[in-house]
């Protein structure tokens, strides 16, 4: 269960806006929130020497230390009714911003980084990363994103659930971000106000005829959509047959083809073919395999698109981080010899569960 919350705060309005959402999920499951200050050590722009590098107690140290920690009161005052009667702590760390928060994540035991990403230029995304993009790779908890220019989750409301979309391609580490997606979904609304939808989204390959064309098979159409069809409907039975979902919260799926994954993901989130505005997603949750380097450049990463291109909230889980209480070792296990292995259809061809 997500008990243990941690908010790296970056000196930013949109970021603070992440201490509402952990505010309700640490009062909802009594948990804790730990808000972070890091401090960029040496600061940009000053030249790193023997005493801005290795000397934390230097003048300059000193000043951005206090500097961090008026801040941080600042910030938790300005959201004291949210924070009310919560367990608090306030934390300032010197070092690389990504590789600090991790760090700081495992001395905590967090469950749950809940941070910001923002819009970055694409010289410095190229470069560096965004704070979001390395979370997703390195991140020893799982993540719970806002953009900065999107909506916070909304907190329950009469008459429109919080809808989860829960994209799923078939593999154990897919399906990895089941129950933590399920148990935040418990926090954030109560069942009858909770909707989970199962998507998957099926890429039909085309042949060439002897014109040049490209064309698809209708009848191998057909039968992805009828196997991913019959695979939904079994995570959806064995989701009430473990309980792993309250009886009350509505559960649907859906079954699109398209070869951009995330792009469909995206599409079907936003409900832009729905006649009905109010039919679009609230938070999309999905697994990753956090894959580095060069694989991670020749596949491409659902995840990674998804952060670059969606301003929804996005629940992401690395296997292997979950929190006490969401698997089991057996599925670990299992889910990381799945890793080692991609998931191959009969004929050979790798499913989009390698781009996560």
């Amino acid at each position: 269960m997500f008990r243990r919350m941690l908010v790296p705060l970056d000196g930013t309005p949109a970021a603070e806006r992440a201490l509402l959402i952990a505010a309700h999920l640490a009062r909802v499951a009594q948990g804790s929130v730990t808000v972070l200050r890091v401090i960029e050590w040496p600061p940009p722009g000053v030249l790193a020497d023997s005493s801005t590098l290795f000397d934390p107690s230097s003048s300059l140290a000193e000043y951005e230390l206090a500097r961090a920690r008026r801040y941080l009161d600042e910030t938790v005052q300005n959201y004291a009714q949210a924070l009310e009667h919560l367990p608090v702590e306030q934390e300032v760390a010197f070092g690389p911003p990504a590789a600090t928060v991790f760090s700081a994540a495992r001395l905590e035991q967090t469950d749950l980084i809940i941070l910001c990403t923002h819009t970055a230029s694409r010289l410095k995304r190229w470069f560096v990363g965004s704070m979001a993009q390395q979370a997703v790779r390195r991140s020893p908890a799982p993540l719970l994103v806002f953009h900065e220019q999107g909506p916070l989750l909304p907190f329950p409301r009469p008459g429109r659930p919080l809808r989860l979309l829960l994209p799923l391609d078939g593999s154990l580490t897919a399906e990895a971000a089941l129950k933590p997606a399920l148990q935040l979904l418990s926090l954030l609304a109560p069942p009858e106000l909770s909707l989970v939808q199962l998507l998957s989204v099926i890429d039909v390959p085309d042949y060439r005829t002897l014109g040049g064309a490209r064309l698809s098979d209708p009848g191998l159409h057909e039968q992805l959509q009828e196997e991913a069809r019959s695979y939904l409907e079994g995570v959806m039975q064995r989701m009430r047959q473990e309980q792993l979902v309250d009886p009350a919260v509505t559960i649907t799926s859906a079954v699109i083809a398209g070869s951009d994954v995330p792009g469909v993901i995206l599409k079907h989130a936003a409900a832009e073919d729905a006649q009905d505005p109010a039919q679009h997603f609230d938070l999309i949750a999905l697994a990753t395999h956090g894959r580095r380097g060069l694989a991670r450049l020749l596949s491409g990463s659902v995840t990674e698109r998804l952060l670059t291109s969606s301003v929804l909230p996005l629940f992401i889980v690395r296997p292997g981080t979950l929190p006490e209480g969401a698997g089991t070792e057996e599925e670990s296990a299992s889910q990381t010899e799945e890793r080692q292995t991609p998931a191959a259809d009969e004929s050979g061809a790798l499913g989009w569960t390698g781009l996560l």
